[in-house]
């Protein structure tokens, strides 16, 4: 039998070849290992992540339900309490009007149909309301100051406050108790003539113009 004829040469050069497929192996096995574990890990990282969400969002669900649950009584009592107290303002009101009554006829004065004396109706609390102040024609910082200072002046204004006052334009804002009149404005102490443009309970809108200066009549000299 004939055997074939293998040189050490071709051995050695089969041996290198077969090694060199072998570390090619188990470098892509080594590769697609590494890349096993990483997608292994993101999954659970990504798992660890929507376990906490969902905590968060079972956490949040609890908290708003135990608010909900907390502000009804508070809620409750609140009502309560403000229902009580409006009944005592009633039950006072009440014992006013009979203490009144008993007065103005222990006086000989007459009541009314609620039992209150004439002229002791206790009066509602005014309420503040806010007016626009709209001048044009203002020539100076020093005549918008002398018109604030007149508006706060007047009986029904609570306060008033500058907006702007630009090209002559003066805006000033007034919280009242009553409507302001247009007439009132003719009392300031100004050589101004005084225009209307608006009048409203919201606005007061109004124009400035000088007033002609009238010349001094010039007296004769004796001998003149």
């Amino acid at each position: 039998m004939h055997l074939p004829d293998t040189s050490p040469r071709e051995s050695d050069v089969d041996r290198e070849i077969l090694a060199q497929q072998v570390r090619t192996l188990q470098e892509r096995l080594a590769f697609y290992e590494g890349f096993d574990l990483l997608i292994q890990d993101n999954v659970a990282h990504a798992r660890e992540l929507f376990r906490l969400a969902a905590q968060e969002r079972e956490a949040a669900a609890t908290a708003t339900t135990q608010a909900h649950r907390d502000a009804v009584p508070q809620e409750a009592h609140l009502r309560a309490e403000l229902e009580l107290i409006a009944s005592d303002l009633q039950n006072l009101s009440h014992a006013v009007a009979a203490l009144s009554g008993r007065v103005a006829r222990a006086l000989g004065e007459p009541t009314d149909h609620n039992g209150w004396a004439n002229g002791t109706v206790p009066v509602p609390p005014r309420t503040e309301q806010p007016v626009a102040v709209v001048v044009h024609g203002v020539p100076s910082v020093r005549t918008a100051l002398s018109l604030q200072r007149f508006v706060a002046s007047l009986p029904q204004v609570s306060d008033v406050s500058a907006r702007e006052l630009v090209g002559g334009v003066l805006r000033l804002e007034a919280r009242v108790y009553d409507r302001l009149q247009v007439a009132q404005f003719l009392t300031w102490e100004d050589p101004r003539r005084i225009e209307a443009l608006t009048e409203r309970p919201d606005v007061i809108e109004l124009a400035l113009h000088v007033q002609a200066q009238v010349p001094e009549p010039v007296l004769n000299r004796a001998g003149d």
